[in-house]
């Protein structure tokens, strides 16, 4: 995604200055963490009198991995920052602004509503539950008042914010979103405590794998191990950018670094290949909800 760098701020004499200041227009909400860390990485370089070719040379980077950090195309890790604070003599500046663009990410990973309303095509994994946009109210409330219990009133506003989410998978919608979403098989043998609830569930699978912008499909057990090891989702965009939004047991983040993109949609891929077709989902889908059948 494309990132401003434009400068923000006067220029002031201190790392510290810099940093607080920085801060308080991150706070005013002028310009993005990372942008700052960015434009930072570049300020401090043409300062140095340095081109990106001499700089790769004396850290021991590859030049197109510091451009890209430069203009904000990746964000890197501590360890980076930490190098180049010590090269440039800015103490922690640049780790400063690096953990203020951290956890900046991680606050943006909150904002999945608003990316999947902006999507044109969602590809996700399952691990342990059906995912949200597939979910029936009855699983998600179940499911909602055992991981995040609320009130009854905050509990029906999740859920009927969940019924918007889902509105753009049917093919009513005026713009659906296409969607792919791979169950492990681990997913189905958990079910849900109510059996009601789980047949209605099953129920929904099947009618929702049917829906033309929807592509269901089920990695089985004896697929064997692989990489993806948590529930995953690919948003794409219509200006062509991909972002991955990764759950995790205690935060959700956000990423849009091209490699973390590469490697995700690569592992995703690879789990595809080696899942039941759509046909055998549903058929699957259809035994388990009528074993006899």
């Amino acid at each position: 995604m494309t990132t401003d760098t434009t400068p923000v701020v006067d220029p002031v004499t201190t790392s510290a200055d810099r940093l607080a200041a920085f801060r308080a227009a991150i706070a005013s909400g002028q310009v993005s963490a990372r942008a700052l860390y960015a434009h930072h990485l570049a300020f401090l370089r043409a300062k140095a009198g340095l081109s990106l070719v001499e700089l790769a040379d004396r850290c021991h980077y590859e030049q197109s991995y510091l451009h890209r950090l430069e203009t904000g195309g990746r964000l890197g890790n501590m360890l980076v920052a930490e190098t180049l604070d010590r090269f440039y003599g800015t103490g922690e500046l640049l780790a400063g602004l690096w953990l203020l663009a951290k956890r900046e990410a991680k606050r943006a990973a909150g904002g999945l509503t608003a990316l999947e309303a902006a999507a044109t095509s969602i590809r996700a994994y399952a691990l342990t539950t059906i995912p949200a946009l597939l979910q029936t109210p009855a699983y998600a409330e179940e499911h909602l008042a055992t991981t995040h219990p609320q009130s009854p009133e905050v509990l029906a506003a999740q859920i009927n914010q969940l019924r918007e989410r889902q509105a753009r998978l049917t093919e009513t919608t005026p713009h659906p979103v296409r969607y792919r979403a791979v169950l492990d098989e681990l997913v189905l043998h958990r079910g849900a405590r109510n059996k009601a609830t789980w047949d209605g569930q099953l129920d929904h699978l099947i009618t929702t794998a049917h829906e033309p912008a929807v592509t269901l499909q089920l990695l089985p057990l004896h697929a064997g191990p692989h990489d993806l090891r948590g529930p995953v989702q690919l948003l794409s965009f219509r200006v062509g950018a991909t972002l991955a939004y990764v759950h995790g047991t205690l935060t959700d983040h956000i990423t849009d670094d091209p490699d973390d993109i590469e490697h995700l949609s690569r592992q995703y891929d690879e789990l595809r290949d080696l899942a039941l077709t759509p046909a055998q989902t549903i058929e699957h889908l259809h035994t388990l909800r009528n074993p006899t059948r």
